[in-house]
């Protein structure tokens, strides 16, 4: 082999400060939507009641951000425009609790650096207002202006002298987005300020900053999802979660805050969705605001540029905090009514009940476990060979039998888990599996859990085992299926938690009562008292309603009695 070539040293020497400040600007302003983020940063920090964004070419054209804020005195203004200037931190110690959103002192140099921008702002006290301009960091304009009381920062060719950021950025509406879902987390962070988004003189957001958040959440959503959120507040957690069933196919709607911070930790939206475990399809996610309250002296904010991420003292005891929270608010989750609508019958998720689907009186206050408990529920018959009809205490109730049974399976199998009592049935004939080789290696690292689990499974060839015995719940029909699932399943990375619920949900599902099967009334009758001492009777471990209720005062509404 011949040797390495040698390369010939090369000397060290310092950047220029124009080379260092268009690196470390790249740390901050990777897009345009960063821009947007430090300037509204700054104009919260400096007491802003009002602010509003107007965004053009998707901020490649311009960022104009302005506020009402305290201003910046006209000797600071040229000032706040360097690297490490700033007016939140003096000493070293100041670190060690950080209170405000913007305290590096890099974000207006940082902007300056790669964009041309004005800046005009009056302090308050002051009679007139002070105006300075900048091109790659280097002033070009100072001198008196006229200006209202706060500051207008104005960001114009956006990354006009580093020409490879631009290429890198995505399409416009893919800038906008980023844009829009930005202005409305920091809208949510902060309800008691009103924030403003201009997109090519289209207005898309305008919260009324007085403090509501359930009222700014109906302005970026909807006002029936504002509705239907379920408070929070305790300690340490405080806003409003969805319930469950409203969720979205993203993560991007659970929305972490840290004393007014947005944050991004996976680990604790996990804590969010760990509490809707059993209340929801696995693949879909919730809607959330929460704002923990936290010592400042207790997370260390100064560990990304971005201050997107941050570090706790003790994480540990924050997760559990969360996800005993989101589970004592989630437990009061309403059951479903059917109300009556213009086109006939709809459905709406009630208020919270009383064990026996009476509206509870204001000040009245059900505990989690009457919220979500059952009344007792007398059997009537079934509908379309799908549907059970009971009668409750002054109601109709409605009940899918699939996703009734699914429930009581997912209690049945989970018990049974966590009791490690094997209930594994011997097939009539053994079956045969054919598996991929993914297959093959789920089943050989996860052979005691699929035994746990009830099935027994010996070599048949190469890549076919022999099905000798399965799980009681499942039917000869659905083994198999199940069984090719199971391994799909633990072949990906989950954690123990998850891979027990996501196994008992399948479990259930495949051995669930179906739709068109017929039930005789021993059968149905004995399900409804099953489900009526579940944990979760309202819910089947996907999230779907397992019952509607037709109380007797909708009826009488319905037929026009009194």
């Amino acid at each position: 082999m011949p040797p390495a070539e040698v390369l010939p040293a090369s000397r060290i020497a310092v950047l220029p400060a124009s080379v260092a400040d268009a690196i470390a600007a790249g740390e901050v302003v990777d897009r345009p939507a960063a821009v947007v983020k430090e300037l509204v940063e700054n104009a919260i920090d400096a007491g802003a009641h009002r602010i509003t964004v107007r965004v053009q070419d998707a901020g490649r054209g311009l960022v104009e951000v302005v506020d009402d804020g305290s201003g910046i005195f006209p000797e600071d203004l040229s000032v706040a425009f360097q690297r490490h200037a700033t007016s939140k931190i003096s000493r070293l110690e100041d670190m060690r609790a950080v209170s405000t959103l913007g305290f590096r002192g890099e974000a207006l140099a940082s902007i300056a650096a790669v964009a041309e921008v004005e800046a005009v702002s009056r302090a308050a006290g002051r009679e007139a207002g002070h105006r300075v301009l900048l091109q790659a960091g280097a002033v070009l304009e100072s001198g008196v202006a006229g200006s209202p009381p706060g500051t207008r920062l104005t960001v114009k060719r956006l990354f006009f002298n580093t020409p490879a950021r631009l290429r890198f950025l995505k399409q416009p509406a893919t800038e906008n987005g980023v844009i829009v879902r930005l202005v409305s987390e920091l809208a949510l962070a902060w309800p008691d300020r009103s924030l403003r988004l201009e997109l090519d003189g289209r207005r898309v957001i305008d919260t009324s900053g007085e403090g509501d958040l359930r009222a700014t959440l109906a302005a970026l959503y909807d006002a029936e999802t504002a509705a239907a959120m379920l408070s929070l507040d305790d300690a340490v957690v405080e806003g409003l979660i969805a319930p469950p069933s409203i969720h979205r196919a993203t993560r991007d709607h659970t929305i972490i805050l840290v004393n007014g911070r947005r944050i991004h930790h996976r680990n604790l939206a996990f804590a969010v969705e760990q509490a809707y475990r059993g209340l929801r399809d696995p693949d879909r996610f919730p809607v959330a605001v929460l704002n923990l309250r936290i010592d400042a002296s207790d997370v260390d904010v100064n560990v990304h540029p971005t201050k997107r991420e941050v570090r706790f003292r003790n994480e540990g005891a924050l997760f559990a905090t969360i996800e005993r929270a989101c589970y004592r608010a989630l437990r009061r989750s309403p059951v479903y009514e059917l109300e009556a609508a213009a086109a006939g019958l709809a459905i709406r998720e009630a208020p919270v009940l009383t064990p026996y689907y009476g509206t509870a009186e204001s000040g009245a206050e059900p505990t989690a476990a009457d919220a979500s408990r059952l009344p007792p529920l007398a059997y009537v018959g079934q509908l379309l060979d799908s549907y059970l009809v009971a009668e409750s205490r002054d109601a109709v109730v409605l009940i899918d039998q699939h996703a009734a049974h699914e429930r009581v399976l997912f209690d049945r199998i989970l018990t049974r888990l966590d009791q490690r009592s094997p209930a594994g049935q011997l097939l009539l004939l053994p079956q045969l599996v054919e598996l991929g080789p993914p297959q093959v290696a789920a089943l050989q690292s996860n052979q005691e859990w699929i035994e746990r689990l009830g099935f027994q499974a010996e070599p048949f060839g190469p890549q076919t085992v022999r099905l000798r015995a399965a799980p009681a719940e499942l039917p000869d029909r659905a083994v198999a299926d199940v069984f090719a699932r199971l391994l799909d399943d633990l072949a990906q990375d989950r954690t123990p938690e998850a891979r027990r619920r996501a196994t008992a949900a399948l479990l259930a599902c495949h051995g669930a009562v179906r739709f068109g099967d017929r039930l005789t009334a021993e059968s149905a009758s004995g399900l409804l008292a099953a489900l009526s001492v579940t944990a979760e009777p309202i819910s089947c471990p996907h999230g779907r309603p397992t019952t509607l209720v037709l109380p007797d005062q909708q009826l009488r509404r319905l037929f026009r009695r009194p």
